[in-house]
């Protein structure tokens, strides 16, 4: 069975409409359908896996996405993966053959992933001349207090943090001829979401043209991208700002070295800080060969773990979107023209007063992303010192601290239109829960004993050790016992990851997130 693997926001996105009672909507596999386009209905049926073109009013037709002759600019793995039996379902549509549209896309939602992409496709004009294009995605209602957009704006998620905007490059061209340009993003569910009216949140989406002409990499600069750079930040003070955000090196399956490591060594081509493509590399194949004595490097120890640990299988069918922080220095230039090259909002499935909604409303109605956590959560600092001496003891003494996950601090929540038991349900299965905290050996130079086995960058700068429910340090000291506590005061974190497994047999998903977590001291 084909496995898939997301770290990882995805897209909603609200289009003008007609105001048209039902029209005859000939579709292209040639049959006949009833399509609304008045208000309070959902967007005109498009049968997108099986048609090789679609209609963009009465007289004009759009090649699909992956039909032959087709032009494309977007990933590669966009291509191949968007077919109702891998999970992806209607979420929007502008394409029929009663009205044309200057701006035509559809939208798909994979319920099982918690993703929404979307295709869009840029008409033949004159005057754009750009090397990359820009992706940004907003929050734009009357509220704008949501978590939705937080799964796919950093590698350490931050539950206090409500993000309004998260924004991505592609090296992708502006093709005057016209051509598909597409991107996706990974949602989180947001409970409240099914409370609030659909006016309180809603999602723009805009595409930018853009020229980047250097990319320096905390300090390494790089003459052009490859693969894509994404930041929470807009794309109005995107360039010629040194932004924290995240580097998305690429998503195609890891058959050993087949395209995680090329994606890498196109991106990392130089020694990028601590994080040195031969360790992103080691990390790939001691993933891929099950090899975890070491650990690999970055976010692929976590994925090797995980596989081990009761998912099964490899990583030829696996896909993987590796997002890893950093901070980046982008200097180029933008347009500046408010709505850039595209823009549209849709409403967010699953709101309240979507039937009264103007205009089309989504295809699909259930509540988005597939799970969120109840709070921050919290990991616990212990001692677990075989012979407790006085503090003021300046002898050689023996430390062994101990940081578990509190289970009780949290839990997590998953969407009841997803995980159920119906058909098109799915369930959770193994379900883990990993500690992960900074590297004390970069605090202290004690005479360790004792020590994690797997260590892994957060970031490019933050080296990081990991356990399943908790993990300990022992050593050796002549610090007395305030330093010792001190030095113990780590950043911590909770990565959650489980199975997505669809009741129908349609290909399960992994999903590994990582939260940041709150110390309680107890030492």
């Amino acid at each position: 069975m084909k496995k898939t693997i997301y770290f990882a926001l995805a897209i909603v996105a609200l289009t003008s409409s007609c105001n048209k009672e039902l029209v005859d909507d000939q579709t292209l596999n040639g049959s006949l359908k009833n399509v609304s386009l008045k208000a309070n209905t959902p967007s005109p049926a498009l049968d997108w896996s099986n048609a090789s073109f679609f209609y963009n009013g009465p007289n004009d037709v759009v090649p699909a996405p992956w039909a032959g002759g087709a032009s494309r600019s977007f990933p590669t793995d966009y291509l191949n993966d968007y077919k109702p039996e891998d999970g992806w379902e209607m979420y929007f549509n502008t394409f029929n053959s009663s009205v044309k549209v200057d701006a035509p896309y559809f939208v798909l939602y994979n319920r099982y992933r918690g993703t929404m992409r979307i295709y869009y496709y840029f008409l033949p004009k004159s005057g754009v001349e750009t090397t990359q294009v820009t992706f940004q995605l907003d929050l734009k209602g009357t509220e704008n207090k949501s978590n939705i957009l937080s799964f796919d704006n950093q590698e350490a998620i931050d539950l206090a943090d409500l993000p309004t905007t998260v924004s991505k490059v592609q090296q992708e061209k502006i093709f005057q001829s016209g051509s598909w340009y597409s991107e996706e993003f990974q949602l989180a569910y947001d409970p409240s979401l099914i409370n609030k009216s659909y006016t309180s949140n809603q999602l723009r989406w805009n595409m930018f043209s853009a020229s980047v002409d250097q990319v320096n990499l905390d300090g390494i600069q790089k003459g052009e991208i490859n693969g894509t750079v994404q930041t929470p930040k807009p794309t109005t003070s995107f360039f010629g700002q040194l932004v924290s955000g995240a580097i998305n090196v690429g998503t195609g399956g890891l058959g050993l070295y087949a395209t995680g490591a090329k994606v890498l060594g196109n991106f990392f081509s130089k020694s990028f800080g601590p994080v040195k493509l031969e360790n992103v590399k080691k990390g790939i194949d001691e993933a891929a060969n099950k090899n975890l004595k070491t650990g690999g490097s970055s976010i692929f120890n976590a994925v090797s773990s995980l596989v081990t640990g009761g998912s099964g299988g490899g990583f030829s069918e696996q896909k993987v979107n590796l997002i890893m922080d950093t901070k980046m220095q982008l200097n180029g230039s933008i347009s500046h023209d408010p709505n850039g090259l595209f823009s549209t909002t849709l409403f967010i499935s699953g709101t309240q007063g979507l039937s009264g909604a103007p205009g089309n409303i989504p295809n699909y109605n259930g509540r988005l992303g597939i799970f969120n956590l109840s709070a921050k959560p919290k990991v616990v600092l212990r001692d677990v010192t075989p012979v407790v001496l006085p503090p003021d003891d300046i002898r050689l003494k023996y430390y062994q601290a101990e940081y578990f996950i509190d289970k009780e601090s949290f839990q997590m929540v998953t969407n009841p239109d997803i995980i159920n038991t119906s058909l098109n349900g799915a369930s959770i299965q193994n379900y883990r829960q990993e500690v992960v905290t900074d590297d004390l050996r970069s605090r202290a130079s004690y005479d360790f004993d004792e020590y994690p086995m797997f260590e892994e960058y957060m970031g490019i700068d933050r080296k990081v050790v990991t356990g399943v429910g908790s993990l300990s340090f022992g050593f050796w000291t002549r610090s007395n016992r305030p330093i010792v506590v001190n030095n113990l005061q780590l950043g911590t974190f909770v990565r959650i990851s489980f199975d997505v497994v669809p009741n129908n047999g349609k290909p399960k998903t992994t999903i590994v997130k990582t939260f940041a977590a709150d110390l309680v001291n107890n030492f």
